[in-house]
């Protein structure tokens, strides 16, 4: 059975991560392209990742329930940003 994107800590971090941004003010997220660029193709990396998360939204939420997809969409480029920055988890 799929595993739902939530309990994955790279989604729920990202996702806390924003909210926490939002909360303090952040207006925008700033990715510099050079440094994910050559990550995001690297087979257990983001694009992966987010592939598998929106697997487990339409599986297990649908269309109409919790909203998965938008909140994955903000971890990840939240996390992207973090990354591009050279912050790591």
């Amino acid at each position: 059975m799929t595993r739902h994107w939530s309990e994955d800590p790279y989604w729920a971090n990202g996702l806390d991560r924003y909210h926490c941004a939002r909360a303090s003010g952040a207006k925008q997220i700033v990715i510099n392209l050079d440094p994910i660029e050559e990550m995001l193709f690297d087979g257990d990396r983001p694009a992966y990742r987010a592939l598998d998360a929106m697997a487990s939204v339409r599986e297990l939420e649908g269309y109409d329930r919790f909203r998965g997809a938008p909140r994955v969409v903000l971890a990840l480029l939240q996390k992207q940003s973090e990354q591009s920055a050279g912050v790591e988890e």
